[in-house]
């Protein structure tokens, strides 16, 4: 079956250390192992970060779009933020300044869209009787569409704040590029296709940092954002932010519930149909809220932050400015929600089929360690038949893998194998029974012990009549469990040398022979030289005492 890769959290092959912790910590299990590769499966993945968070070698992260809003430098472009900006940054008002200078015309607050959704998630609860769901959260909307479409009637059919917030900037200045600002990796894909650029905080953080802003910040004054300011949903991204929005405190907590944590949701909804009760639900996927979300800080607390947070909104309750007025600039903000459940076809007996393959015969053999990332060992299997898993990801099929193959080249390798405790012979592979086929186990033990004593040699010994050359490597298994020694046999290497040091001394024979032969034939010719010159020599002293004579007679 074809998957389609995230767009969204990216994977880093080099990092990737194939440790499963992304896996085993994923609430929606939506990441593929296979042929060497961990990869983020699109249909499945809800965004949550949580293999962004978690992975140790930093093999997993989210797409940047850090450019994109540097190419918009310079050029009219207008803002929203977030509410928990105001809980990452130490100086948020300072950076709002800098915003400004660098192009933004307008900066709005995200809780200006909460203010619609507010009023409208009140106006829809009335009508309900049974439980609704809050949908500000991407992550828990992604999740029910996803994964369990089946309650997607429990949500609430509105918009989050920053798809309201969106129709609201659209209102004011129509094609104006607009830039999204938010702790939350999800909005990536929520505001595709809506907002010009959609970033984090920490990818601010990187821009501010890689364009050398982070003096000029210090320099600059406070700035707020702009009019028309939210009346009360500043604290969205507080735990129960959305149910004091909404002023279910008090009287109301029985009506009211907050839900935070993937986990916990996941374990909420598969439980759901059996709640009758009418309770408006506020479901985050991260604990604490938007505060704690994937992009915050990670160099300080979340009380911490919520302090800041409450510091600046304090500052803000104070303008004197105009609210807004949700009835004065109607919105779209309805909406519905979709069956995105991707659905594999996967027979029982091909499941069984790749238990049986991974040695799980039978379900005592299924230990659902949970070891792979994976729940059970049937949820394992199915992950596998669809593709997105490898039978190898199982550590006791790995092991028993690896051990049988282990044993296989133990019994198959040329060297002997003896292991041995005090008069017992434990263990023979092989080899070791065919060079010791007719020795009695004494005798294979006196050997070995010989062996033992003096390992640094190669050692000769005759087996049925044939010499044999066999070198030692001998050491003690872990809790008195024996001596192994694992014999080498170097009998072709030493017939080898032997014949070698045979040659090697008939040549050296030859040669001297040789040699012996020329000095001999050397010795002759200079013999034969020695009278001819001496002859030569007598000739010519009587040929010159003749041709002085006949001058003289001349």
């Amino acid at each position: 079956m074809q998957l389609t890769v995230s767009k969204y959290i990216l994977s880093d092959k080099a990092n990737c250390q194939y440790c499963y912790k992304c896996l085993r910590n994923c609430p929606v299990k939506s990441i593929s192992f296979k042929n060497n590769e961990s990869l983020v499966i699109e249909e499945e993945c809800v965004l949550c970060g949580t293999c962004v968070l978690t992975c140790p070698q930093s093999a997993k992260t989210y797409r940047k779009d850090s450019d994109k809003m540097i190419q918009l430098f310079g050029k009219p472009f207008v803002l929203s933020i977030a509410p928990s900006f105001y809980a990452h940054f130490e100086e948020p008002l300072k950076i709002l300044s800098l915003l400004r200078s660098l192009g933004a015309v307008y900066i709005s607050e995200t809780a200006v869209g909460a203010e619609y959704v507010t009023n409208e998630y009140l106006k829809l609860f009335q009508k309900r009787t049974g439980p609704a769901i809050t949908t500000s959260c991407p992550v828990v909307v992604s999740l029910i569409e996803k994964h369990y479409p089946e309650l997607k009637d429990y949500l609430l059919e509105l918009k989050s704040p920053a798809l309201a917030h969106y129709e609201f900037l659209n209102h004011m200045f129509g094609s104006i590029p607009k830039i999204f600002i938010s702790p939350c990796i999800a909005k990536k894909e929520e505001l595709d296709g809506k907002f010009d650029v959609v970033l984090t905080f920490e990818e601010l953080e990187g821009i501010i940092e890689k364009q050398g802003l982070k003096e000029k910040v210090s320099t600059l004054k406070e700035t707020f954002p702009d009019a028309p300011y939210p009346r009360r949903t500043r604290i969205y991204p507080e735990s129960g932010g959305i149910i004091r929005s909404a002023s279910f405190e008090g009287k109301h907590d029985s009506q009211s519930y907050i839900l935070e944590g993937i986990n916990n949701i996941i374990e909420f909804l598969n439980t759901l149909q059996s709640l009758e009760e009418k309770v408006l639900i506020e479901a985050s996927a991260c604990v604490g809220g938007c505060i704690n979300g994937p992009a915050m800080r990670k160099d300080d607390n979340i009380l911490q932050r919520r302090l800041r947070m409450r510091k600046i909104i304090s500052q803000l309750d104070k303008l004197e400015g105009k609210r807004i007025d949700t009835d004065s600039i109607p919105l779209q903000i309805h909406r519905t929600f979709k069956d995105r459940k991707v659905r594999y076809n996967v027979p029982d007996h091909l499941i069984s089929k790749i238990l049986e393959e991974m040695g799980k015969t039978d379900p005592v053999k299924e230990l659902n360690c949970t070891g792979c990332g994976y729940e059970t060992c049937r949820e394992k299997a199915r992950a596998v038949a669809i593709g997105k898993a490898e039978k190898e990801m199982c550590f006791e099929y790995l092991v028993e893998k690896v051990s049988s193959f282990s044993n296989l080249v133990v019994e198959e390798t040329p060297n002997a194998i003896i292991i041995y405790q005090d008069s017992d012979v434990l263990y023979l592979n092989n080899s070791a029974k065919s060079l010791f086929s007719d020795y009695s186990n004494e005798l294979i033990i006196d050997i070995c012990s010989k062996f033992k004593a003096d390992s640094s040699r190669i050692h000769e010994l005759y087996v049925k009549s044939r010499k044999v050359y066999l070198y030692p490597k001998v050491f003690d298994l872990p809790n008195n469990g024996g001596t192994v020694v694992l014999l080498v046999d170097m009998t072709e290497m030493m017939v080898q040398k032997e014949k070698m040091n045979e040659m090697r001394k008939k040549t050296i024979q030859k040669i001297e022979e040789v040699l012996n032969d020329q000095m001999k034939l050397a010795q002759d010719i200079a013999s034969l030289l020695g009278e001819s010159i001496a002859e030569t020599k007598s000739h010519f002293s009587e040929f010159k005492r003749f041709l002085g004579d006949e001058n003289v007679d001349m």
